[in-house]
């Protein structure tokens, strides 16, 4: 099986992917980043990396509150600096345990100080996505207040940024969404099996998903809430945070 590297904007379920994927064999790290109430099944060395980049290259940028694609170009491969070495070395670890699978929302940006150190040859890419509702609805119930326009927006752009950059690389890829494996479960394993090469479960999925299958996640009761978290929060929809400084 080629490695995997997820690219996605927030609020995707990759966590869900991402867990179901390690339980057919991906390596995820010796150690996974965790959020308060669940597990992201992000390798917490990737994580470290990106963030000391994404603070090093773009200082400035707050990435998960405004995308450019301006700032794209600022992850020019010379930017990378001297954690060359100290990537290599976290590329070669991982790859003494492949097939390997990378996520970290931080890679649309990092990916481009990624690119030359790794061997895209042994790489495929799963692009997630989520129905810009489902998605507003989330975020603002998670209390990363934005609106509507902010959510589809955002989202839209990094979708796209991600595709055309795999699109160069000509490498294998399989673009999907969150409601994809909730509503058509057995199709959207069907089809990771056959872009990926392994052999995922209904099962695998009902071990890690916590959400209802055959539904969306949020109904209307929490597009009600959310849209009254917006409403009293209002001038923080601009996609701030609210516990953002």
């Amino acid at each position: 099986m080629n490695n995997i590297i997820i690219l996605t904007h927030g609020w995707t379920g990759s966590s869900v992917f991402s867990g179901l994927l390690g339980r057919a064999g991906y390596w995820l790290g010796e150690d996974t980043a965790k959020k308060n109430d669940y597990d992201t099944f992000e390798n917490a060395e990737l994580v470290r990396l990106n963030q000391r980049w994404m603070k090093t290259v773009a200082p400035d940028l707050r990435y998960e509150y405004r995308f450019d694609a301006a700032d794209l170009a600022r992850f020019s491969p010379q930017a990378a600096g001297h954690d060359i070495g100290e990537a290599q070395a976290f590329i070669d670890r991982c790859n003494s345990r492949r097939p390997w699978l990378w996520k970290d929302p931080r890679l649309t940006w990092t990916i481009r100080l990624w690119e030359p150190m790794l061997d895209f040859s042994s790489v495929s890419f799963l692009l997630l996505t989520r129905e810009p509702k489902q998605a507003w609805i989330s975020a603002n119930l998670r209390r990363h207040v934005q609106s509507w326009r902010f959510t589809r927006e955002y989202g839209e752009s990094v979708t796209q940024a991600n595709l055309a950059f795999v699109a160069r690389t000509g490498r294998p890829h399989l673009a999907l969404s969150f409601e994809d494996l909730l509503l058509k479960p057995e199709d959207t394993l069907s089809r990771m099996n056959g872009v990926f090469g392994c052999q995922l479960r209904m099962e695998d999925l009902q071990a890690v998903c916590r959400e209802p299958l055959y539904r969306r996640s949020r109904g209307l009761g929490d597009g009600v809430k959310a849209a009254m978290i917006f409403i009293k929060n209002f001038k923080e929809r601009d996609g701030r945070s609210l516990s953002a400084p």
